[in-house]
């Protein structure tokens, strides 16, 4: 009887070209995705990229309503949730995301309560020129 040499060898190049195309599908949209429930039109400005390590997202949205990260707060709440949060991540960025519409004096209300709860930095989100362009499309 013979025997069969039989090639047990597994081509791994389709294997990877799958996984690159995918890869790289997930890095074109990711951007393109807003993990926000709540709509707020970020005004436009030139700002450097917050680096996502500890951060606490403070939404202000045009009709009133304040969200720290997806908890809907009173403005009264605001201070002490802020707290309470800063305290298991102790140097985390608090990112405002106020609704460009809003009054000036509103956001500065929401800036001034995060710094009494010691918040160590506090940034302001913004949409680049980029995202204009991208919407106009």
């Amino acid at each position: 009887m013979k025997k069969l040499d039989i090639d047990r060898s597994v081509d791994v190049a389709p294997i990877i070209n799958v996984s690159l195309v995918i890869v790289l599908t997930l890095m074109i949209i990711a951007p393109g995705l807003d993990n926000s429930d709540h709509p707020v039109d970020l005004p436009f400005a030139r700002a450097q990229e917050v680096e996502d390590s500890d951060r606490m997202e403070i939404t202000c949205t045009v009709d009133g309503k304040y969200f720290i990260d997806d908890v809907e707060v009173s403005f009264e709440e605001l201070r002490p949730m802020a707290e309470a949060t800063l305290v298991d991540l102790p140097n985390a960025i608090a990112l405002v995301r106020a609704d460009r519409d809003l009054l000036y004096g509103e956001v500065e209300r929401v800036i001034a309560e995060l710094e009494m709860a010691k918040a160590p930095q506090i940034a302001i989100a913004t949409r680049s020129e980029t995202d204009e362009e991208a919407e106009e499309l």
